[in-house]
């Protein structure tokens, strides 16, 4: 690749990789506040890396973090930051499934979906994540430990186009996200200097996640009713210290 196509793709590393990497770090720090005990594992971690290695972490000491990457990765899993992918037919096309689907008739079940040329298909990335068929009847738990165990052969058998870990997070094929890297590195580099910092907890609001391109918190009003504006209220607190 030249050097100048090199230094155009950096600008969209960064600014195209802002709302999908904030997101993703925002669920992180959601479902920590939700799994304390996790939560302090994480933690430790982070404390023993830095006594062994000091704060300044290098690429390979932050992926040596296996509870780090395996939180990283059920976070992603669970909340895409792009939950919904949509692509354009370049072509007719007839696309098998997986599992058979029942049709929006109701009476019979379908092993391929015909395409056009042209038509506008909108892939749920979280339906492919938090498959049971695939990840088992946990599939919409919090789980980082699946990481960190020999996944079930259901998963490898899956054939999903992924390019991250058998998870569509960042989708598959030549148009994957080309910043996966990167995203990983920036949570990486961040959640570990806030755990090791902080600890997170929630107050008394109720959050809610919406998507609006990418997953964002909102507080749920006294009437059922969300904000207007994107929030995630938490009590942070000083590790050692006070609120």
């Amino acid at each position: 690749m030249p050097e100048d196509e090199v230094i155009a793709q950096i600008f969209g590393f960064v600014f195209a990789g802002s709302d999908t990497t904030s997101s993703a770090i925002t669920t992180v720090i959601y479902l920590l506040a939700q799994h304390t005990e996790v939560q302090e594992k994480l933690h430790t971690e982070i404390q023993e890396a830095y006594q062994r290695y000091g704060q300044d972490l290098n690429y390979e000491q932050l992926h040596s973090l296996t509870l780090l990457d395996a939180v990283c990765r059920e976070s992603l899993r669970l909340f895409p930051s792009q939950p919904i992918l949509e692509r354009t037919a370049m072509k007719d096309w007839t696309l098998p499934l997986q599992q058979q689907v029942m049709s929006s008739d109701g009476k019979t079940t379908m092993t391929h979906v015909p395409v056009k040329k042209g038509m506008q298909i909108y892939i749920s990335l979280d339906a492919a994540n938090r498959d049971k068929q695939i990840w088992g009847d946990d599939a919409n738990e919090f789980r980082p430990s699946r990481w960190l165990e020999e996944l079930p052969l259901s998963v490898k058998d899956s054939n999903l186009p992924s390019a991250y870990s058998s998870m569509m997070s960042f989708w598959g094929g030549p148009r994957a996200c080309i910043g996966i890297k990167f995203s990983q590195l920036e949570m990486k580099v961040v959640l570990s200097r806030l755990i090791h910092k902080f600890k997170f907890a929630f107050g008394e609001e109720i959050i809610r996640f919406n998507i609006n391109g990418v997953y964002q918190p909102y507080v749920v009003q006294g009437d059922g009713t969300q904000g207007t504006n994107p929030s995630m209220p938490l009590k942070v607190t000083l590790v050692g210290g006070s609120e």
